[in-house]
């Protein structure tokens, strides 16, 4: 089990730069995963909020709902409650994490981005809010992860190593 920096022997965490904003917004984004929950228990009301048609809805879809919602509660909220942690093992895991979520939503932006074109109209998957309103989820954090990697990374959180007497 691995220790807190402040009870571990060889790492201090660094007074200045604890973490803070970054362990708080770990949290807040672990919480807000949560509330992906209904994707796995409920895809078929989901899907009626966001589709175009939900008319639409098959088996398939509602299977690839169910695990899309238990990628992100099952696969990417743990990382986040990891990072969330004030060990020395968290702190080296945070930059990993923003990278690995900002790829992700890298990736999804310009795809809902082209959702959003299409207006709600011709082969436009999702409604006009339907795809707003993933990418409002999705462009804040990437915002603030990017101003993290990018501008100021010591919001990670640092320690140092205590020399062994």
């Amino acid at each position: 089990m691995s220790k807190s920096p402040a009870t571990e022997a060889s790492v201090r965490l660094d007074p200045v730069h604890d973490g803070h904003p970054v362990r708080q917004a770990f949290l807040i984004e672990a919480i807000l995963n949560l509330l992906s929950f209904p994707l796995i228990t409920h895809p078929r009301f989901v899907l009626s909020l966001i589709l175009n048609r939900p008319t639409d809805i098959n088996p398939s879809l509602v299977l690839f709902t169910r695990l899309f919602g238990g990628i992100v509660v099952g696969g990417l909220t743990p990382g986040l409650l990891y990072g969330y942690r004030n060990t020395r093992q968290a702190i080296e895991t945070r930059k990993q994490v923003y990278i690995s979520l900002g790829l992700g939503e890298v990736l999804l932006i310009p795809v809902l981005i082209g959702e959003l074109l299409k207006g709600g109209q011709g082969d436009a998957a999702l409604s006009m809010r339907g795809a707003a309103g993933a990418i409002m989820c999705l462009a804040p954090p990437l915002a603030w992860r990017i101003y993290v990697l990018v501008f100021k990374p010591q919001l990670l959180g640092r320690y140092t190593e205590l020399k062994k007497e």
